[in-house]
């Protein structure tokens, strides 16, 4: 499943992401690697931008950005 469709306060693990670009590249160079665990904090109305945190780090990430992050549920 991908990222968006977890709810609030839901726990995941990174699994993959659906393409490697520069983006999906950025991410991991900020520590969201494959096994990383995340924690869904809030998502904005209307397929806004969904806000994570990982270790003591918060970010937010469009809806676009997001659809391409595949996680599963801890």
């Amino acid at each position: 499943m991908n990222i968006t469709s977890l709810g609030i306060g839901i726990r995941a693990t990174i699994e993959r992401y659906g393409s490697l670009n520069s983006f999906s590249e950025r991410l991991m160079e900020m520590g969201l690697t494959p096994g990383t665990i995340i924690t869904i904090v809030r998502k904005a109305p209307f397929r806004g931008p969904i806000e994570i945190s990982y270790g003591h780090l918060r970010l937010a990430l469009r809806p676009s950005e997001s659809d391409s992050i595949f996680v599963s549920p801890v």
